[in-house]
């Protein structure tokens, strides 16, 4: 594990730590997400990226900020926030909880995405010895979306890659 990915996987426990010691769930998605939903580090990442529930972005950005992160005014602060934290950048953006069990962001640039009932358990996961939770891999992969929502963009190939990983875990899961 290169300084980078260590640096990453610090803050990642560290989040998971401050928010779940205030009662704040936090999911991991994106690139180490799916690595948290592997159970080990599959490449380098570029950005470590949790999902808040939107009732609690104020709070969460209070604690993080108190235990130490930054906030960069960077993102619209209804869609997201990111900081860093001992030179290691982070963001929590934020969702609702729909009344049909799914899942949206509203608010912002991506209020056209719609994520699976099942895309937030409370199941926590290991990743390198650290215990998280993680975005379900059916949510992650309804990230598909994103080169046809209006403020998206073209799939990287390390971004198509992750989608050929995240449909053999959705095939192999047994839930809905």
């Amino acid at each position: 594990m290169n300084d980078r990915s260590r640096a990453q996987l610090q803050v990642i426990q560290a989040v998971a730590d401050v928010l779940g010691a205030a009662g704040i769930p936090a999911w991991l998605f994106g690139g180490w997400g799916l690595d948290a939903r592997m159970g080990h580090i599959t490449r380098e990442h570029g950005a470590v990226e949790f999902w808040v529930e939107r009732i609690h972005a104020d709070r969460s950005k209070a604690v993080l900020i108190s235990a130490g992160a930054n906030p960069l005014a960077k993102q619209s602060p209804t869609e997201a926030c990111e900081f860093t934290w001992c030179g290691t950048a982070f963001s929590t953006a934020y969702f609702d909880r729909r009344s049909d069990g799914a899942f949206s962001q509203p608010d912002g640039r991506w209020s056209d995405w719609l994520f699976p009932a099942n895309s937030f358990a409370d199941e926590a996961v290991t990743l390198e010895g650290c215990w998280v939770l993680a975005m379900s891999a059916a949510g992650m992969l309804a990230m598909e979306q994103y080169p046809q929502r209006r403020n998206g963009g073209p799939w990287q190939p390390k971004d198509i890659a992750d989608i050929q990983t995240l449909r053999a875990l959705v095939a192999c899961d047994p839930r809905p």
